[in-house]
């Protein structure tokens, strides 16, 4: 079958097969209306609609294992299979999809092979100087944050963990302690500080917890726990944009720090946490105020911008930060 189409027909299929990803089963009603095909009039017996059936055998022709069950009179989606592309492409759209598939290779371990594998086909219907710019953006870009490796059948049995509600079973390494298990319900990821981190549920703890993804050595699907859905979404963009650098929680410390120098005008141009505000002093120093959840990240912050950060309040990051510099003294 050719796999020339319209831009009608190539929606109309984008359309179809969204609804069967999201429900995996669905009634002809279902998809003649999310492809806005003209309805079949019902009988007595089954009534195929034509077009329908065309497309889905075209989605067949393409990999997507879809079958109907005449039992519940719908169509199940097993597998999606490939799809085409038709778009046009400016030169800036170009070099940012080079660019960003080259760094889902390297922060996406799971993903490298098919990104390199999808660039490599894009390739073939783009001018080389535009690859090649796209590519130069994106190994700069690499090369500044170097990431954690991740095993990346860990990182896709976590992923699709999470997508598909299971909780999992893990063997976590941290430095200097013997190998823990946990059994967790992945809520979210995120990136921060050179490696990949994950929120969830922790079964034995009942609690939310964080785990570094390049430490887990092992990871396998919980037979034996259910799933525990959370309270509320949005892990990302609210828990996780708690943490000062790394670490998330629910606790909050107000805190000031004196900046001067060149930290002083770097945290000017850098929104370093959703909380900060910046008041400006006479001399051009700055005070940065911000809302924490965990004291010791902000004061291992302060001792790096040393010695242009000083600890206004409270007493108790005062007291870490003396802690931690004196440990630096043998």
């Amino acid at each position: 079958m050719s796999k020339d189409m319209s831009s009608i027909r190539y929606r109309r299929l984008l359309k179809i097969i969204a609804l069967l990803q999201s429900k995996r089963k669905a009634t002809r009603e279902e998809l003649e209306e999310a492809g806005e095909y003209s309805f079949t009039k019902k009988g007595t017996g089954y009534e195929q609609n034509r077009t329908l059936q065309n497309d889905i055998d075209f989605l067949r022709d393409m990999g997507a294992e879809i079958t109907y069950d005449r039992s519940i009179k719908k169509y199940v989606l097993e597998h999606e299979g490939s799809f085409l592309v038709n778009i046009e492409a400016s030169k800036q759209e170009i070099e940012a999809l080079s660019a960003g598939l080259k760094m889902a290779s390297h922060f996406l371990p799971h993903m490298s092979e098919p990104a390199v594998s999808l660039w490599e086909k894009i390739t073939h219907y783009i001018p080389k100087n535009l690859a090649e710019a796209g590519d130069d953006l994106a190994s700069s870009t690499i090369i500044a944050v170097p990431a954690a490796p991740v095993k990346p059948e860990i990182f896709s049995l976590l992923t699709e963990a999470k997508y598909s509600k299971r909780a999992v079973n893990i063997r976590y390494v941290s430095p200097g302690k013997e190998p823990r298990r946990w059994t967790l319900s992945p809520y979210d990821f995120y990136f921060r500080g050179n490696s990949w981190y994950m929120v969830s549920f922790n079964h034995k703890h009942r609690a939310l917890s964080t785990h570094r993804m390049s430490r887990i050595i092992e990871a396998n699907f919980a037979s034996d726990e259910d799933y525990v859905m959370p309270d509320v979404g949005g892990f990302t963009s609210d828990y996780v944009s708690t943490a000062w650098h790394i670490a998330p929680g629910n606790e909050t410390h107000s805190v000031k720090i004196k900046l001067s120098g060149n930290l002083a005008d770097s945290m000017r141009e850098i929104k370093w946490h959703p909380t900060q505000k910046i008041d400006e002093l006479p001399d051009g120093d700055i005070i940065l105020n911000a809302e924490v959840p965990y004291l010791d990240e902000a004061a291992r912050w302060v001792l790096a911008g040393a010695p242009n950060a000083k600890v206004i309040e409270p007493d108790e990051l005062k007291e870490i930060v003396k802690d931690f510099a004196m440990k630096v003294i043998d």
